[in-house]
């Protein structure tokens, strides 16, 4: 009498294991996504201080805020976003810093070579040009992200370096 041995797997073995790798799959993907949003919003908040030391150095070295006209906000974005750029460049800011990575993200990753999709992702805030007047009011943003993308409103850089997010500022 012979006898025979198998040495693969039965379709039933071979289900059984993708269906466990499946559920294993399922149930990592949220906390990497999670993960991955987390690291996002360190990078956003990383550029926020280095738009902060920038300007700490501008107005350290100038004298004043760089006197960006806040109405090319509307009438021409891509404008305003290059005078920020230049007015921050020589202070060490590059450009790669005024983007947030959630928002290059959500526009497709869109070629920041090309000039005309120049952008800066933090609008600076408006202040005059007498001396040292962005340190007079410790409570007044510098930065502000142009999107509530990371989940709890945008975030703000405040004179100290401190980055809030606007809901975390709002009492109940």
């Amino acid at each position: 009498m012979e006898r025979r041995t198998n040495v693969g797997f039965t379709l039933l073995e071979l289900v059984t294991v993708l269906v466990i790798i499946g559920l294993l799959v399922a149930m990592i993907f949220p906390a990497v996504q999670s993960m991955q949003q987390r690291m996002e919003k360190a990078k956003c908040i990383a550029n926020l201080r280095g738009l902060s030391l920038g300007v700490n150095s501008y107005v350290q070295l100038e004298g004043h805020w760089p006197q960006i006209d806040p109405k090319l906000i509307k009438s021409d974005y891509p404008q305003y976003a290059r005078e920020w750029i230049e007015a921050l460049k020589p202070h060490g800011v590059s450009e790669s810093v005024w983007i947030c990575p959630t928002i290059q993200k959500m526009l497709g990753a869109p070629d920041l070579k090309k000039r005309e999709n120049t952008r800066a992702d933090y609008i600076g805030m408006p202040f005059d040009d007498h001396p040292f007047t962005p340190y007079k009011w410790p409570k007044q943003p510098w930065f502000v992200e142009r999107g509530a993308v990371h989940g709890n409103g945008s975030l703000i850089i405040f004179t100290n370096g401190t980055v809030r997010e606007v809901n975390d500022m709002v009492s109940p």
